[in-house]
């Protein structure tokens, strides 16, 4: 994790919230305000390991992101729920990791932890996710980045929900089961989130805006598995209550799904543009 970050916003009770997170860590934070932080961008010297920029401030905050970028510093953008718009921005211009608002410590160190052009993260901007509540609004938020952006959105929330239950926490398709006959999934779910063991555990939404598609991809920190049994609608499986998300997300948004790393990673591309161009 970077050890001095720069805190760009004009909100400083909201930095001085950050900043109490980071401090035990020995975290260095300078908070700055956006035009402060311009101000030290034009003059070259950035003595800065990594930016944190809140996209709720008043004004310029969201134009200093491509600047940081040539700079070789990492951003991580922190976005309203509903701001289309600034994450849409911040993925142009390259930012490493993003957050939606409200969050907390666990989230923020989740962010930081994101090396830009690493191997496990591949380029792109990656949301850290863990709840329920983490993949409802999160695949809402960056569905709408697509056409037929209902429909990405449930095949997202069926991917994300997979790398939370049966990735992160290890739920069993069984397991599973047992607990929707008797309509304790999600109690157990909530149970199993509030493990000291996976407090810190989350996944990773990457998305990649290209002029003609969006690619997603999710990573989660589990033990893999073989998805090959659920591409598609299995009639045998018709009675269960569950297992039919992959098929269903390959059927509403990405027919073209690919799994690596032994099932903990999924990659999922939308076109943006079906029209072919005419030579002129």
């Amino acid at each position: 994790m970077a050890c001095r970050i720069w805190l760009v916003g004009d909100d400083p009770q909201f930095a001085e919230l950050l900043e109490g997170w980071l401090a035990p860590a020995g975290i260095s934070c300078t908070r700055l305000g956006t035009v402060e932080a311009g101000v030290r961008l034009a003059s070259g010297s950035l003595p800065v390991d990594r930016v944190i920029v809140d996209a709720c401030s008043r004004g310029g905050s969201l134009d200093l992101l491509t600047p940081f970028k040539e700079a070789g510093v990492p951003v991580t953008l922190l976005v309203e729920a509903e701001d289309l718009l600034a994450v849409e921005t911040g993925l142009h211009a390259g930012v490493s990791g993003l957050l939606v608002k409200p969050f907390d410590e666990r989230a923020l160190r989740a962010a930081l932890a994101l090396q830009p052009g690493g191997a496990s993260v591949p380029a792109g901007g990656c949301f850290p996710f863990r709840t329920l509540e983490d993949v409802t609004g999160l695949s809402q938020l960056v569905a709408g980045l697509c056409p037929e952006s209902e429909m990405v959105q449930i095949a997202l929330s069926e991917l994300m929900l997979n790398a939370v239950e049966h990735g992160n926490l290890g739920l069993g398709f069984v397991r599973k089961g047992e607990l929707m006959s008797c309509g304790a999934w999600r109690n157990e779910v909530e149970h199993l989130l509030n493990l000291p063991e996976n407090l810190e555990r989350f996944a990773y939404l990457r998305v990649e805006c290209r002029p003609r598609e969006v690619r997603f991809l999710i990573r989660d920190q589990g033990d893999g598995f073989d998805p090959s049994p659920y591409l598609n609608l299995n009639p045998a499986r018709s009675v269960e209550p569950h297992g039919r998300g992959i098929a269903i997300a390959r059927m509403l948004a990405f027919p073209d799904l690919v799994f690596l790393d032994g099932g903990r990673c999924v990659e999922g591309v939308v076109r943006r543009h079906v029209s072919m161009e005419v030579a002129a």
